[in-house]
């Protein structure tokens, strides 16, 4: 898997006590260090022909030195009944500015299924490329 940058959905926390057991990850496989990271969520499903909206959450989650990842949330299954939209700012090291979109599709659809261990991670998981 070549991606210089992704979304990870890991099936690693198997004994929360809450039903948390994914978690999100953005992976920086890069040489370059991110500043700072910064994103907005939310999501949306239909039903009854509807479509049904989440509530828009934002977060810094500071800086992302190079070929590491950095916990975006934690979920429950429940969270993939939804797509879910993360559009991500990210502020580099020589003063530029990049924007990443990533799509969960519902039930997990859209990402690479988890048959090899992933970059940076070293874990089982899904991978999201940016749109």
């Amino acid at each position: 898997m070549n991606l210089s940058q992704f979304l990870a959905v890991c099936k690693d926390r198997p004994n929360d006590p809450d039903g948390f057991f994914y978690t999100v990850y953005f992976v920086n496989n890069t040489e370059q260090e991110i500043e700072n990271l910064s994103y907005a969520t939310g999501g949306f499903a239909t039903f009854d022909d509807e479509v049904v909206q989440t509530s828009i959450h934002e977060k810094s989650l500071g800086k992302v030195q190079p070929y590491s990842a950095v916990k975006v949330e934690e979920d429950d299954e429940g969270a993939f009944d939804f797509t879910i939209q993360f559009d991500f700012e990210l502020k580099l090291h020589d003063g530029e500015t990049e924007k990443k979109n990533f799509m969960i599709g519902k039930y997990l659809s859209g990402g690479t299924k988890p048959f090899e261990l992933l970059p940076v991670l070293s874990k089982y998981g899904y991978a999201f490329k940016s749109k």
